[in-house]
């Protein structure tokens, strides 16, 4: 046995290294596989999530709107929002149909949405106008007037409409950052829910 591993032993050392490149592989394999079933199950819980405040708020009521915590309220009404306009033959023609308070409730809810998952800037790359434009007039609404600020400046930057916008990448960068800063602690859905209750009117049986 001695002589053979003397004879052999690159092949024992090469035995050693696939063994290692095995487990290495499995580990990741494994690990690759709790994280999609993590991922998957998060995307399971968000959909349930989903579907049960869109019921909740449905069809909504002056005693719904008072009772409801704020921050739920917000984004109940926002997917509710969002669900008829994706079921809508004319996405367009439906949210310009929305009253003022709804389409602020639906386009600060992406902003926000866009905002935490990537940044500020994210929302107003991949958006236009009327979208964006009801953003900005929405986080004047909601927002306090240094955020409002900022918001806008990112507003003005990407708006298509604006012969002096700019689009600087430190600018950019520098806007997203105390954004970011500035909104850390912010509660965005609850501050919506406070203006959906002071504008209840336009939300009842939407």
């Amino acid at each position: 046995m001695i002589e053979n591993i003397r004879e052999f032993w690159y092949l024992y050392i090469l035995l050693f290294v696939l063994i290692i490149i095995t487990a290495f592989v499995w580990k990741k394999a494994a690990s690759a596989a709790s994280m999609h079933s993590k991922e998957v199950n998060a995307q399971i819980a968000k959909a349930k999530h989903n579907k049960e405040l869109r019921e909740a708020y449905g069809n909504l009521t002056a005693e719904i709107i008072a009772n409801a915590p704020a921050d739920t309220l917000f984004e109940g009404v926002a997917l509710c929002l969002e669900a008829k306009c994706q079921k809508a033959e004319d996405t367009m023609s439906f949210y310009s149909k929305l009253n003022e308070a709804q389409r602020a409730v639906y386009a600060f809810y992406y902003l926000v949405s866009d905002a935490k998952e990537q940044d500020l800037s994210a929302f107003f790359k991949a958006s236009k106008r009327p979208l964006t434009s009801d953003a900005a007039n929405a986080s004047k609404e909601i927002l306090s007037g240094e955020v409002y600020g900022i918001i806008k400046d990112m507003f003005d930057r990407y708006d298509e409409d604006n012969e002096t916008a700019s689009v600087i990448p430190e600018a950019i960068a520098k806007l997203n950052a105390d954004f970011a800063e500035i909104t850390a602690n912010l509660d965005f859905y609850a501050l919506g829910g406070a203006f959906i209750k002071k504008n209840s009117e336009n939300f009842i049986n939407t």
